[in-house]
């Protein structure tokens, strides 16, 4: 074995620089991010300005309805290989092989299921869609463990190139379809090349070769840490998409088009840089598995710094999201603006809400999480439903109501092994919420009573500007928590050195 490819297997080790690498990997994947983000919003700009609020509709429908699928076909060995102390090849082959089998199993059942989902949406249009994106699943069975080996190696900048070119070909490609006139098909178009993309970078960046499986009892252990990661994240994505499958079935697709724009605007300012930090967080953490109480301090510093930067980001875009849209977009997606202004609120408890995953793949703990999961979907399908009489606005409100409510319970269901309670959150936390609950409503006191008569670009400026002060002078100059700064600083500088 070369010295490059044993480098994926070594035992995980606690390390002075634990620290300093999984801020700096986590700032490098955040910025990676939010270039992917920026690029997804191009694509948004570009292809809601040649396709019509329906054909997104169309394509969310579907979407949203195998949204499970993924998880999956991951079935949580992603994770489980990144989480081990110890993994050996043979064993990585073995999960590689499962994964890719699940992909051409679930792929198969999404293609049997293509003409129930047209007929119980009565629209043909959405079988050929349905088997189109059954394409995507047979391909992510083959990147999973490539992935999670780069994970494992904390490489995550070098997962974050892999996203950004298989986003980037994939929106060049959905472009020039729409400009063909393809229509809804340019939205089916992106992923498939995505995934095509995303198979030959992880290959090429990842130098292990799947070989004979090994199916020994640590791998079955491994299957059934991942049996309960899929567990959760089949039911959290079941709750997060019960919004739009609900508004499916009793609204016009043109609705489902707005809210599932506004949506996809969130996904890629906020919830795209939550997701990375789960990567990031759980990686490092898995380190100190063995040491509760460094697991306990490294996860409250996390946690203060993500909440610091996030919180904010979220109260500013609820501020200026209806502006935000209408520039981007266009005047057509006014009603997306109007949605992403409350689903940008979930932002705040989101942070906390997110960070649970760190202390459950850390302590391996999966089955506390897949229960976390269930407890998640029924909360949302409760919230869903009261929201659902009053439109989009009012499931925007249940959804961000819902979250809320949840995030703290989650943090302390999870952290519950190894004590972590109310008075850390707080401490970690608490001025960052105070300071962005404070940022938005200030904002949106600015924007009624004072900006309303100026033009949306210079109203997004000045409100941005002014949310900014407001929420330093909250939490830095009243609660005296500027360590944040500091530390993210000296990352930063650290990593422009080494650059």
């Amino acid at each position: 074995m070369s010295e490059a490819i044993a480098a994926y297997f070594e035992e995980h080790r606690a390390s002075n620089d634990l620290g300093r690498r999984a801020l700096r990997g986590g700032i490098i994947s955040i910025v990676i991010q939010y270039g992917n983000a920026a690029l997804q919003i191009v694509a948004a700009i570009v292809l809601a300005r040649l396709l019509a609020p329906e054909d997104f509709g169309l394509v969310a429908i579907v979407t949203v309805l195998t949204s499970f699928a993924p998880l999956l076909i991951d079935f949580g060995l992603l994770d489980a290989t990144a989480q081990r102390s110890r993994v050996t090849p043979g064993q990585v082959s073995a999960l590689f092989w499962v994964s890719t089998g699940l992909g051409v199993a679930v792929a198969m059942i999404v293609a049997a299921s293509s003409p129930l989902i047209a007929w119980i949406y009565d629209d043909q249009r959405l079988q050929p869609i349905a088997l189109s994106v059954a394409v995507t699943f047979v391909l992510s069975g083959l990147t999973n463990q490539h992935m999670a080996l780069l994970r494992r190696t904390m490489q995550f900048g070098r997962i974050g190139q892999i996203q950004l070119f298989g986003t980037l070909a994939g929106t060049v490609v959905a472009i020039a379809a729409a400009v063909a006139g393809y229509g809804y098909w340019a939205l089916v178009l992106r992923p498939v090349v995505s995934s095509v993309c995303i198979v030959a970078a992880a290959w090429s960046a990842c130098a292990w070769r799947p070989g004979a499986p090994v199916f020994d009892d640590e791998v079955k252990s491994m299957v059934r840490f991942g049996l309960h990661v899929v567990g959760f994240t089949v039911a959290y994505t079941l709750s997060r998409a019960v919004d739009r499958i609900a508004l499916g079935l009793f609204y016009r697709p043109d609705q489902v088009g707005y809210y599932q724009n506004a949506m996809n605007l969130y996904d890629n300012s906020v919830s795209a840089a939550l997701s990375q930090t789960h990567a990031v967080g759980s990686a490092a953490l898995s380190k100190l598995q063995s040491n509760p109480a460094a697991l306990r301090e490294k996860y409250a510093a996390a946690l203060s710094i993500l909440a610091f930067f996030m919180m904010p980001a979220a109260a500013i875009l609820s501020v200026t999201a209806e502006d935000l849209t209408v520039v981007l977009l266009g005047q057509k997606w006014q009603a997306s603006g109007a949605l992403l202004s409350i689903l940008a609120l979930r932002g705040i408890s989101h942070v906390v809400e997110g960070s649970q995953g760190w202390l459950h793949l850390s302590l391996g703990r999966a089955d506390r999480w897949q229960t976390w999961g269930i407890i998640s979907l029924v909360a949302q399908v409760i919230a869903v439903l009261a929201g659902l009489p009053f439109g989009t606005v009012g499931v925007a409100w249940a959804v961000v109501i819902g979250y809320s409510l949840i995030a703290l319970p989650s943090v302390l269901y999870a952290g519950r092994p190894i004590d972590i309670g109310v008075a850390l959150v707080a401490r970690a936390a608490g001025p960052q919420t105070i300071g962005a609950i404070t940022t938005a409503a200030a904002g949106w006191w600015l924007q009624t009573a004072l900006l309303a008569t100026y033009s949306p670009i210079l109203r997004m400026i000045l409100s941005g500007c002014f949310c900014g002060c407001v929420y330093l002078a909250v939490v830095v100059g009243l609660f005296r928590h500027g360590e944040p700064l500091r530390i993210a600083g000296t990352i930063i500088q650290d990593v422009i050195r080494k650059r």
